[in-house]
Order: C-alpha cells, then structure tokens, then sequence
C-alpha cells in the first residue's frame, strides 16, 4: 500500500516538474523570441535581389594585383556555373536532406540534442545551408553570437527565407556568401585562391577541400594544417560517394589526390597610390564602390614603384645616418622624401611614394604637400622667356632691383647666356631674367603649366619661393617631355563591373600649353643641366645614350632638395625634406640628395627596358652659329672656341656678333652668306 502511495506521488511530483520545465521553457522562448535589434529587422525580401559585397581590386598597368579594397574577397558567380559535384561536397557534409527539408531539419535537430546530451557536451550543430544563410546575410539583426535568441532567429528566418526563395537560389546565394579561410568567400573566390583556376574546374577532390572548411576555416587551413585539411577532405569525399555524386572508382581516385595550393596572391602595395585611387573612385562612384567587386584598371608600373620606395628609404636613411639624426616616433621629427613619374602623353601615374612608411604617415607628399620648389621652378621662368621671344644668346647681367640674391656656387665673372645660367642655376641672371620678363608673366606662364596653388607677385617668386604640390609641378614639366602639352594626371585607367563591362575610362585630357618649338628649346636647356650642370648626378647613373633631361631644386637653408627630370616616356620628381621645414644641412642640395636618387630609379627601370628615341626637333626651329661672348651671330673671324651652335624660334636670331660685324671681313661674310642664299 505505502509502495502504491510513494508511486503515485512520483508521478504527481515527475508531472509537475515537466509541466514546470515547459512553462519555463515557453516563458523563455517568449522572452527570447526574436525581435528587431535596435529597430532593424532582418528583410527576408531584400534577399531576393541580394547580391553578396565582392571586394573592388585596384591593378597595376600589367593587370596585376595591387589592392583589395574590402575585405570580402569574393566573386559571385551563378548556381548553373557551379558544377554539381562543387554542390555536392557541400551539401553532402553541410546539409544532406537539403532539399526534403523546408529550413529546419527536424531529424538532424533531434539525433544532434540526443548525441549532444548522452556526451554531455555541445559537440553536434544541426544548422541546415538556410540557417547558417541567416547568420551570415543577418549578423547583427539576429541576436549575439552563440545565443539561444540568436539560434532562435536562425530558426524564424530559416523558414521565411525557404518560404520565399526556390531551392537552388538559396544554395545560390550559400555558395557565394561562405566564408572559406584566408580572407576568401564563396566557392569561386575560393578555387582561385586556393587552387589558381575557376570552380567550374575544380576536381573532385579540390571541391570536397573546399566544402570542408565552412566547419572550422582556421582548423582546416591547408596551408597552416595540411594534415587536418587532408583527413576533414577525405571525410567529405566518403560522404559524398554515400549520397552518390561520386562513384566508388571516384571516390579512390580523388583520395589518392595530392593537395597541391597554389600561392596567396598578395596585393603589391603602392599604399599613397591606392589611396588616390580609393578618393577618385569615391568621388565617381561613392563610398560604396569598394564592395562592388570592381575591377579598377591604373597605369602604374609595380616594377617602377618597388624601385622607387628602395631608393627613396635607402636615401633617408643615408642622409640620416650622416647627419646622426634618426628618426623617432614622432613624424614631424622624421626625414621625409616622395617619387613621383607619371607619363607626359597620357598623364598615367606610373609610380607614386608619397613618403618614407605609409604606418607612419599616411600623409601624400605629392598631392597634398605645399613645398617651395627652388630653383625647380626656374625652367617656367625660362618658358616665359621663351614665349615672349627672348633668344637663349640674350646675355644675363646683374639686375638693377634691390633684390640681388647670392649664388650658392662661384660663378664666372660678366653676365651669362640663358642656356648657360640655366646650366649653373645662376640667382642673379634668374632676377635679371624674372625683371626683363616681368614676374606676372611669369606667374601666367606657371597657370598656363597647371600650377594653382598661390603664387605672390615678389621678386623671390622667380627662385622658387611660392609653395607649389609636387605633382602640379611634375606635370608643368611633362609639357616640356611632350611638345608642348599641358596633361591632367590619371590615376585610374577605366572601371570595369564584376561582370567585365566597362563602366568609366578615364579620358586622356591634353591642351596646348607652349608651341613644340619652345617645348623642344627647354628640354635642350634642360639635357645641358643634367649632362654638364647641376643635375650631372642623375646622369652619372644612367645609361649615356639615355635620353634625359632635368633641373635640380634647393631652397633656403637646403630646407628642400628637389629634382624634376625626365626621358621621353617618363617625367617625374624626388623631394627630400622635413614636414615642419629646417634645414638639412649646410652641404645638402638637390643634385647631392635628390638627383642621385632619381638617377638611380632609371637604370633599373631601363635595365631590361628598350631605351626611348630622343626628343625630335621641330622643323621651324633655326639652328645658327653664335659668337657667345657677345651674343651675336658668327661670322668670319669669330675665334672658334668662342662660336657654338644655338637654337632660335623663327624671326628671334639676334644680328651679328658686333666685334667682327664691319670692317673688310664683315663684308665678305655679308656677300657670302648672300651669295649661299640665292
């Protein structure tokens, strides 16, 4: 009887207790219900035009890799582009009864909580392709990571999603939304980075690695963990003969298949050149535009580039080490430099280093730096000259301003020719020549060149003083490079869609700035600088039969070194300097810091490089003898170390030399050169 009574009142006490348990199960489940998150909620209906984020890649002029501008490295591709075995190993170990169930599988949910509950430990998932399609689209709409509300939410959107979207859409949008390791989503971004080929060419057994990855991405890294990859592979391939996409002669042949991993394709870098790109992409096509899987297309020269980031931080730090002076945490307190080249016919950049360590400074020197240019800036003055029909045999005395600089080198005693002060970098006969010219047609002239920063009307303007960016006075150099031509600078060559159509190219955009006359006469004047000037620095590094030109730059106190140069195919600029300006030494200058390292950057560009023809002279200049003493033309007894030959835009070539124009001798000359002429 008491046997009886006891029973009873353990069934009483065993129905209460699950009568409990499932109130307080549906107690919990109403307070753990899904609800919007901070007022979004998941739209189940956004996923039928959903379109997974695919990382824009910017590449260089090769078609290389340069950057990824997203961390989602993915290529969408369509479910008829995926094999059916691809789909298989995926669904074979994710979700076998994918398409019986309507987005929960209930025997799967029920033999995981039995198996997880006889080991007393979480050991078995049971998420089906829809419910891990919900966390991944919704991550933070549908509650915490490893949450019961967020388990919850996958349950909800499991069945709406399956509601609403067919089958094979929804292993569709899985198969590109899948993160696989090592920064690769979806299957197709996944067979190139593993495997360097599309997934429409995948074997077997290439696919079975990737379908076992979405369980752990970092445990079954082949290239960290081979050996887990390998057993977790050969796992899926078993599952897969069972549900019967492979045949058991397959199943062998992909087992005994060697994993063979093609390299990580690594972006290059060029860190200031991609952030202009990411600007002027932005700019076109919004801030979005970096998860539109893009593909931008830039002229930049990797081989160029790598080349100039050596020799610029080599510069530095030879500068630094003989000057004791190391840089430190503090950037202001750092030595700076900057390369740029960039073509002078289509304005492509070709390279840009905007500083010494991106991680220190993301500042670009070259576009966005305000630098006084020195004597960088003297060749537009010359330009100017030029222009207003002053022939280089115009001889340069002191000028008769208050203002009368001091040349950093001796120079000969008596007044200089154009080409001659140019070569030296004379200060005295640039006033001269700034005071015949008038300073505001200078400053016309650097407008005419695209330079927009400002410039004062100031005797010092024609030294350099005004701040100029970087590039705007490359650029005034490329009209001397290209006949004549003012061009705007292109960072991107065109933009093409994930899909491979053209979405915007980049215009080349040219104006006349100088006639080919003036712009042939100026990289005349500048080749004298680099083959027996200033810039005969640069030239010590390159080839003799290079053609190059260019002009040293070094301003007050050596608190900027510059060089500007170009070849026919290139022009470009190096800067040395500190952000907050002092000096750099007493013996720093251009050609010393500046010009070796440009010098340098061009013999290995040209290495294995064909070298461009020179420079063509346009047939209306005139080339004339010239007595260069007094600046006239040569005639007949002129001494001949005294005559050179120069050129002359047409109607600009000065009367004959005065010493030797009368006389006997002046005559016979006179009815001579008649006499040639008729």
């Amino acid at each position: 009887m008491t046997l009886k009574v006891d029973r009873k009142k353990v069934a009483k006490g065993a129905l209460a207790g699950l009568l409990a348990l499932v109130a307080a199960f549906l107690i919990a489940l109403a307070l753990l219900w899904p609800r919007c998150r901070a007022g979004v909620c998941p739209s189940v209906d956004s996923l039928l035009a959903y379109q997974p984020p695919q990382a824009s890649e910017v590449l260089d002029r090769d078609g290389r890799l340069l950057a990824r501008l997203a961390p989602e490295q993915r290529i969408v591709v369509p479910i008829t582009s995926i094999p059916r075995k691809v789909a298989g190993a995926f669904l074979s170990v994710e979700d076998r009864r994918f398409y019986q169930h309507h987005g929960i599988d209930w025997r799967r949910v029920g033999g995981a909580f039995w198996r997880n509950l006889k080991s007393l430990r979480l050991r078995e998932g049971s998420s089906t392709l829809t419910m891990q399609l919900s966390r991944n689209v919704f991550p933070d709409q549908i509650g915490p990571p490893h949450s019961l509300r967020r388990k919850l939410g996958e349950l909800v959107l499991a069945r709406e999603i399956e509601a609403k979207l067919p089958k094979d859409r929804i292993l569709e949008l899985y198969l590109n939304q899948i993160y696989l390791g090592n920064g690769l989503y979806g299957v197709e971004a996944a067979a190139r980075g593993y495997f360097g080929k599309s997934v429409r060419d995948l074997t077997p057994a290439q696919a079975a690695l990737l379908a076992s990855l979405p369980k752990a991405p970092t445990s079954y890294d082949p290239r960290r963990f081979p050996d887990a990859a390998h057993k977790r592979r050969d796992l899926v391939l078993t599952l897969m003969a069972q549900e019967g996409y492979l045949t058991p002669a397959e199943l062998k042949k992909a087992q005994r298949e060697k994993i063979k991993l093609v390299p990580l394709e690594e972006p290059q870098g060029a860190p200031w050149f991609i952030a202009a790109v990411r600007r002027e992409l932005h700019d076109r096509l919004g801030p979005e535009a970096d998860r539109l899987g893009l593909r931008v297309r830039t002229g930049l020269d990797m081989k160029l580039q790598r080349s100039a980031e050596k020799e610029l931080v080599q510069q530095i730090s030879a500068v630094e080490k003989r000057s004791k002076k190391t840089c430190g945490k503090d950037p202001d307190e750092c030595l700076e430099g900057l390369f740029v080249a960039v073509d002078p016919a289509t304005g492509d950049v070709r390279a840009l280093v905007g500083g010494r360590d991106y991680s220190l400074s993301e500042f670009d020197r070259v576009t966005q730096a305000r630098r006084q240019a020195g004597s960088a800036f003297k060749p537009i003055v010359w330009t100017a000259a030029l222009q207003a029909g002053i022939p280089l045999t115009t001889l340069l005395g002191d000028s008769t301003a208050d203002y009368q600089p001091a040349d950093r080198i001796s120079l000969p005693v008596g007044p200089l020719n154009l080409r001659e002060a140019l070569r030296v970098s004379s200060n005295r006969a640039a006033v001269a020549l700034g005071e015949r010219v008038g300073v505001s047609a200078v400053i016309e002239e650097a407008r005419i060149l695209g330079l927009t920063t400002p410039i004062g009307e100031y005797p010092s303007t024609v030294l350099g003083a005004a701040a100029v960016e970087p590039l705007e006075l490359v650029l005034a150099y490329a009209a001397f490079a290209n006949g004549g031509d003012r061009i705007e600078p292109r960072f991107i060559d065109h933009v093409e869609s994930a899909a491979g159509l053209v979405l915007w190219q980049a215009p080349v955009t040219r104006s006349a700035a100088l006639t080919p006359g003036v712009a042939y006469m100026m990289t005349s004047l500048l080749s004298d600088v680099v083959d027996r000037g200033t810039g005969m620095a640069a030239r010590r590094e390159v080839p003799a039969d290079l053609p190059l030109f260019g002009k040293t730059g070094t301003t007050n106190d050596a608190q900027d070194v510059w060089f500007v140069g170009a070849t026919p195919e290139l022009v470009g600029a190096v800067w040395l300097g500190y952000d907050q300006p002092r000096s750099l030494g007493k013996s720093a200058s251009g050609g010393r810091l500046a010009a070796p390292v440009f010098g340098r950057v061009l013999r290995s560009y040209y290495m294995l490089r064909p070298k461009p023809l020179p420079w063509l002279q346009p047939p209306e200049l005139e080339v004339r003898d010239v007595d260069l003493a007094s600046g006239g033309l040569a005639i007949v007894g002129c001494p001949p170390d005294r005559v050179a030959r120069e050129l002359f835009l047409p109607g600009t070539a000065p009367q004959d030399c005065p010493e030797h124009h009368g006389g006997v001798v002046g005559l016979m000359d006179k009815v001579g050169r008649w006499l040639g002429s008729h």
